[in-house]
């Protein structure tokens, strides 16, 4: 549903730092999202798309739902806080909903290009 990636590499010195968040994949699509603390966004998921997301700035409260055969939610629901420097993907079938705790900044990378004409967005109407 939700997979945590760790930094695979660190370097500190006199200069500053670095940090590698992500070398595995093939991503076709970046997007950077910027929201002001109380909006709501999300609340969809993607058929055939995984996302990747990195936290450059701010506090976001992500609600999690598998999506059933028949289009359905399930029942289970799971909450994540994340925040600065935080690096996750979301598997494609998971409702994914982002409560914006904080003025918040991040990067959304996509495996496959979202298609304006017919993009990979749907919604479970209640």
């Amino acid at each position: 549903m939700i997979e945590f990636i760790p930094n695979y590499f660190e370097l500190s010195d006199d200069r500053g730092s670095f940090h590698g968040l992500v070398n595995f994949g093939t991503w076709k699509e970046v997007n950077i999202i910027c929201s002001e603390a109380g909006a709501i966004r999300g609340n969809h998921y993607h058929k055939n798309t995984d996302e990747l997301f990195i936290i450059l700035e701010g506090k976001i409260r992500i609600t999690l739902q598998a999506v059933l055969s028949g289009e359905e939610l399930d029942a289970e629901k799971k909450t994540f806080d994340v925040q600065m420097g935080d690096v996750f993907k979301i598997e494609k079938n998971v409702n994914h909903i982002f409560e914006i705790k904080e003025n918040s900044k991040w990067l959304n990378i996509l495996s496959q290009i979202l298609d304006k004409n017919s993009p990979d967005l749907h919604r479970i109407i209640k």
